[in-house]
């Protein structure tokens, strides 16, 4: 097969023949009139034809001009056309996740803008199913879960671990001090149907023998015990980056900048069957992590 000349050469002679200048046609292309009158230069020698008559008026075609001018139009036109409808046949694809409640609503939602930004072409599925068990997962193609361990046997990454604070609405203060917690109603949290020991934990690691963890109210999700807490209804020991917008506008309070790490985290598990359905995890996989670096702003922040 005969070398063709570049690509580069060939667009710029077909736009020079069109606006017969190559200051016009450096306009275009967004270069100098030197560096397309070059690129004319290699065509000719190239081809060895003459394609531009120099006149007073402007460039002229030569009869080979002419014809490769008119030639390369309806080239380029086909070679847009093909690209456009390859651009049009790009297909929509579905990645369906399912991921605790709060971190749905609190961490996740605030940052889909930013997915829908870089991957328009990817829908999500989000569901908050109760799923503990690969089993359970058949319909899925990756899981964020919560838990002190990854799942067995499966392709789990801990994206996270919980930082709990103690919290309570601003109403509750008095002279910039916190409610005393002997007469507070305590807020819990349940997982499933157990309720999540984290007063327990941090009465244990910061020497709070004298208060009972027991009495209090119990939530079904963590969201619930912090709206419940912004609402006055008592005192939350929460994971912080489920509050950082309530922390920074205000409504709760930290008690203290005391802060206990864990046992418990968000957990990444790939559970696609098929290789297209991998790559779409892998993509939101390593979308998560680039939210989760120190760089990534909080939505809310760089909103503000």
């Amino acid at each position: 097969m005969k070398r063709l000349p570049p690509l580069n050469a060939l667009r710029a002679f077909s736009i020079a023949a069109q606006t017969a200048s190559f200051t016009k046609a450096g306009e275009v292309l967004h270069v100098t009139q030197g560096a397309v009158s070059r690129q004319v230069k290699q065509l000719e020698d190239a081809v060895g034809q003459t394609l531009f008559a120099r006149a007073h008026q402007g460039l002229v075609l030569t009869p080979a001009g002419a014809e490769l001018a008119l030639s390369l139009e309806r080239v380029f036109a086909q070679l847009e056309t093909a690209v456009e409808k390859a651009t049009q046949s790009v297909q929509r694809q579905l990645l369906c996740v399912n991921v605790p409640p709060t971190f749905a609503t609190r961490w996740l939602a605030p940052r889909l803008s930013d997915f829908r930004g870089r991957y328009p072409m990817i829908d999500l599925s989000i569901t908050t199913d109760w799923i503990q068990k690969v089993r359970d997962a058949q319909n899925l193609d990756c899981l964020v879960v919560f838990g002190s361990e990854a799942w067995p046997k499966t392709q789990a990454e801990r994206l996270m671990v919980e930082r709990h604070v103690m919290v309570s609405s601003p109403a509750h203060w008095r002279n910039d001090v916190p409610p005393a917690l002997a007469s507070a109603t305590l807020l819990h949290i349940l997982n499933g149907e157990e309720r999540l020991p984290v007063w327990e934990q941090w009465i244990a690691v910061f020497g709070l023998d004298h208060l009972d963890p027991k009495p209090g109210l119990n939530f079904s999700t963590l969201d619930q015990a912090i709206n419940a807490a912004v609402a006055g209804a008592g005192v939350a020991v929460v994971d912080q980056s489920m509050v950082a917008k309530e922390l920074q506008s205000g409504v709760l309070r930290k008690h203290s900048e005391q802060e206990l790490c864990g046992p418990c985290g968000y957990w990444f598990i790939d559970v696609a069957h098929h290789a297209e359905r991998k790559a779409l995890a892998h993509i939101f996989h390593d979308w998560l992590l680039s939210q989760l670096s120190p760089d990534a702003d909080a939505p809310w922040a760089a909103a503000g």
